[in-house]
Parts: structure tokens; sequence; C-alpha cells
């Protein structure tokens, strides 16, 4: 049983997120789970999420990890082992309240997203690229560049490694590095004004683990490290430029 994990969007737009939904194609599974992740990415502050764990395919249709939190869409096949999407899905967010730093500052609402997608698989390799676009006016959208390779293959085990990169435009950074002339005179933390362009975002290195426990039952964690780049990095918010992320949970198979 190949499974993805997805835990976040989860605020701190750390993605654990993909870490093996594209090696999940022909399994069909529900489960959750719990992630530890930094209260926004670049946050010295932590705190324990649930995670869905969730994969479903019927057809076109698929209710699966697309940068972020579960999203629901349609796909086509281009080629052998090369898919194409669209979707729509939620993207948590941030409480001015969740974090010391950003007291006083705007909260950053739950929001809907939508976007597309392209994916190719070839063999034990995972190569994807996608969009996302916030349905919220001024939060702006995100390109993820994603690669894994299935590391084990065994009947009980299931072992990934993957990188990740994402590409924020300038209202998407000013949402969640930013900060405006108005934040800054209502902080409690005394940050000064910051305006950020359009640029990568972050990296990311992970593992996912899969463990078969009989042929209904799975274990799944993940475990991995991010980092910020560009004006994200240099952000009067951003208290730590590197931070881990892990998540653990049970999936049923049906």
């Amino acid at each position: 049983m190949r499974m993805g994990i997805v835990a976040s969007g989860l605020a701190a737009g750390v993605a654990i997120s993909g870490a093996g939904a594209a090696h999940a194609q022909s399994t069909n599974f529900i489960g959750l789970g719990v992630g530890v992740v930094p209260v926004y990415e670049g946050s010295s502050e932590y705190r324990a999420l649930p995670v869905p764990l969730i994969n479903y395919h019927s057809g076109n249709f698929f209710i699966t990890p697309r940068m972020g939190l579960p999203a629901m869409g349609l796909k086509t096949s281009l080629a052998s082992d090369l898919d194409a999407g669209v979707f729509v899905g939620m993207s948590l967010g941030r409480k001015a309240d969740d974090a010391d730093l950003t007291k006083g500052l705007d909260d950053i609402k739950f929001h809907g997203a939508y976007g597309a997608y392209v994916e190719w698989r070839p063999g034990r390799y995972s190569l994807g690229a996608g969009y996302k676009q916030a349905a919220r006016s001024g939060y702006g959208g995100n390109i993820e560049l994603r690669a894994s390779y299935a590391a084990l293959m065994t009947e009980k085990h299931t072992v990934q490694v993957g990188v990740r990169t994402e590409w924020a435009n300038q209202d998407a950074m000013q949402t969640w590095y930013g900060v405006t002339s108005s934040q800054a005179a209502r902080s409690k933390a005394g940050l000064s004004t910051y305006s950020p362009s359009s640029g990568f975002k972050s990296a990311a290195l992970f593992t996912t683990w899969s463990y078969r426990i009989n042929p209904s039952w799975s274990t799944v964690s993940s475990i991995g490290v991010s980092t910020l780049l560009g004006d994200a990095r240099d952000s009067p918010l951003t208290e730590r430029k590197t931070n881990l992320f892990g998540s653990v949970g049970v999936a049923y198979r049906f």
C-alpha cells in the first residue's frame, strides 16, 4: 500500500503534503493523524494540528492532497504516467494571536483555493508542478515544484524521499511576510514596515514511511526540514530561517 500524507497549507506553508501521494494513485484510503509544524513558516513557535489522510480516485475524479489540505478535482491522462488536472480545496490561515511576533497584525483567514497541476510518475520517481490561487482577494498564489523517489518498497514498508520548492507572487508574500504601516503601528513586537517582492519562498526536504499492518490498515509518518528563501527569509516576521516538521497517522484502505 503506497500512501500519501497531507499536512499543511497548515498555516506554516510547510508541505508535508504530497510526500507520497503521487505513488498512491491505485489505492483508496482514509485516515487521520497529527502533525507538528511551526505556527507559520519562519516562526519559532510550534503547534500540533490534526492531519486528514485521504486518497480517492474514481475515473477522472479525485480527492487527494494538492499543495496543502485535501482537494477535489478532475484529471486527465496526457501520456503514459503523465497526468494533468484542476482542483479546488481549502487553505488554513493564521490568527494574529497564534504567535507573539504576529500580535497586533491582521488575521489571515481560512480560505478556499483553486489551481491546476501536472505530474509525471516514471517508475519509482514522481515529478510534479502545480499552481494554487487563493480564492480570497489579496492573498495571492503559489507555484510548487516537487520531486520524490520511492527508495524502499517491500510488502510491508514503503519509504519515500523528496524535495520541494515554492514560488510565491507578491500578494502571497505580502500576506504572510509583509508588514504594512498600519500593522507596524499596531504591532506588539514593534515590527517595522516590510514589503516583500515575488520570488522563491521556501525549499524543503522530506521523507515519508508507510508501514502496512495488514491488508486494510497502515501507519504513515513523515519528517522534514524547510528553509525560507529570498524576501521571506529577510522578513521581520522570520524568527527561524529553518524549521522542522513532522506527522504520524493511521489510514484504512478501501
